[in-house]
Order: structure tokens, then sequence, then C-alpha cells
């Protein structure tokens, strides 16, 4: 197993006993590259960055991250942009992975994000792995004056773009929401023949679109007390489109996003029942890595509980899991017969 780090460049998570948040934080504040560079010297496999271009005051939109449907964000919240901090990252970092935890397709014209991460798999010497998804607030994309219902196709449209922009010499392209003809998009990413592409979604519609347009599936299991068998039957619905498709899931990757926290022995969440996913003793943390393993998952993103707000506390336990869980995890397997290395 693999662990990476989910970035800090929306705030700093915390939960409390139903469901997690993301504190807002000045963007100034946020060390995003030094987050970075401490986590490449933990041993993290990756680090994920999450996207969003605004954020509406109010929202009736169910956010996927909880099972309540509770937003983790504050009305005005700081958040710096994923493909801009994934340049700095890049240059202030030689071997850790940048993925994005997950761009949001439909937000922005295929062909300039195509552009964007080429860049970024370029300057990073080759480490993009392209978290994409249909997104999930109607009020932000009401705001973008995009479709919020058309969401799903324009994605799939998005990712086949992607894909001729990083391996065609001329693209073409004649969609419902999108044409061109006969362009060019140099230079192309490093990776061959394309960066990774890995959707995020936890819907049957989003295992369906997996199985047909990418390299693997990411969902999220954020909240406090998430099992990490819940989308079992996803993964069920993608191993079937694959068969049907003539493709195997050994080619295909199952990652999972969850909260981690690490504790000492003494401390009351180390003994809390039932006890938070991910949180307290290392033995306890590991403990549940391996039921991610067991369910298929064998890259683990965590985003750190962090009740201070505080970085510095982000940086303490990146070391911790740097020094206590990322050693122990080259022995733990995945099950399922998924592909396990990017």
């Amino acid at each position: 197993m693999q662990i990476g780090l989910y970035a800090n460049t929306h705030g700093v998570g915390f939960r409390d006993d139903v469901n997690n948040y993301t504190r807002s934080i000045p963007g100034a504040t946020m060390q995003p590259v030094a987050v970075a560079q401490s986590a490449e010297r933990s041993g993290f496999h990756s680090i994920w960055f999450p996207d969003h271009v605004c954020m509406p005051s109010e929202t009736r939109s169910a956010h996927i991250a909880n099972q309540t449907g509770t937003r983790t964000y504050s009305p005005r919240h700081e958040m710096l942009d994923a493909a801009v901090v994934m340049g700095a990252v890049a240059s202030g970092t030689t071997d850790i992975k940048l993925g994005t935890s997950v761009l949001v397709a439909p937000y922005r014209a295929p062909l300039s994000d195509a552009r964007q991460f080429a860049t970024v798999d370029v300057l990073s010497g080759g480490r993009l792995l392209f978290g994409v998804g249909a997104g999930w607030m109607a009020e932000e994309f009401s705001a973008l004056g995009v479709n919020f219902a058309e969401r799903g196709k324009r994605t799939v449209e998005c990712i086949e773009i992607y894909k001729r922009s990083w391996s065609d010499d001329f693209v073409s392209f004649d969609g419902d929401y999108y044409a061109f003809d006969d362009i060019s998009m140099d230079p192309k990413p490093l990776q061959k023949p394309r960066p990774p592409i890995i959707y995020g979604g936890v819907s049957p519609l989003g295992a369906h679109r997996a199985a047909a347009h990418c390299d693997g599936f990411y969902p999220v299991f954020l909240d406090p007390f998430a099992d990490p068998n819940r989308h079992s039957d996803l993964q069920t619905i993608i191993k079937e489109d694959l068969e049907l498709a003539g493709k195997s899931s050994s080619d295909f990757i199952m990652m999972a996003a969850t909260t981690l926290r690490i504790t000492d022995p003494n401390d009351a969440l180390a003994h809390q029942t039932p006890r938070k996913i991910c949180t307290g003793t290392p033995e306890q943390v590991l403990e549940d890595l391996q039921r991610f393993a067991q369910a298929g998952y064998s890259l683990v993103v965590a985003k750190m509980d962090c009740p201070s707000g505080e970085v510095e506390e982000i940086h303490e336990q990146i070391g911790r899991v740097g020094q206590d869980i990322i050693p122990e995890c080259s022995s733990i397997e995945a099950s399922g017969g998924w592909n396990t290395t990017f």
C-alpha cells in the first residue's frame, strides 16, 4: 500500500463525531510547498490538490464528502488554485507525485486544462496523476454558467479531449459541447502514452464512466466513521464493465481518500467506541489501512485531522505518518486483483 497526502490548499481538515470539515485559513499561511516538501521527506507517495473556482455563501447541494451531505466549507473560504500551486510544488520537490483531487472537468475549457496539466507534468519531470470528476455543487456550476444537469456528459467529452491533446500530433473533436479541428498542443506530457486519469466518484454512473474512460477509481471516505467496504458495489460494476470491454482489472487502480489522525496511546480518541476511521495509535491506524487494502484500495490519500487549525499540526502529523505508518505499509497488500502501482 502507498500513502498520499490530501493537500491543505483549501485549509486545514478537522472532524467532529458526524462530519469532516475544512477550516479556512489565510492563503498566505498555507505553506503548500513546505507541506509538500515535508510529505516528500516523510516518504509519501503523492500529494493531491482539491479543486473549486468559487464558493457560494449558501448551498442546498449535498456534499459527497459527508454521508449527511453537510458542506465542509465556510461561506467565505480561502482556496489556492490547484494548477498554480502544483507548478510551484513541482519546482520545489523531486520525487513526490502530484495529483488532482479531483479536477472538476466541466468547470473550464478542456483544452485549457489539457495545456495547464501537461505543463505540470513537464515541469515535474513526469509526476502528474490526473484525478477528474463531474462535480457536486449546483450553485458553483450556476456561477460559472455551466448547466449542472449536463455535467456528466461534459466530463466524458473533456476526458476524451485530454487524452487526444496529450497524445495526437493534431487534434480534432466534434462533440455535443466541444468542437474544434486540426489544432496542435505541444509539448506533450513526459509520461507515455499519457498521465494516468483517475475518476473521482461515489455513484454507479461514476463507476461506469471510470471503467469506460479512465485508468482508476477514486471514492472518498472522509466522514469520521466511514466503512472501507462502502463502495464494494461500485467495484463490482467496474469489474463487470471492464470484462465486457475486454479489459483487465489488473490494469485499473483503486484508490481512496480518508481522514487520519495519529494519537498517543493515552489519548481519548484511541479509546473511543466506535473509533473514528484511521484514528488512534499507529497500530490502530495500520489496522484500518489493512481494512482499506482488504477492500481493494492500494493507494490511500490521507486528509489530516488537525483540530488546532494550524499548519504546524499538519507538519507534525505528516512526520508521525512518515515514521510510524509508511514503513509498515510495504507489507500491506491490496485484495481484488487491481493494479497496485502508478
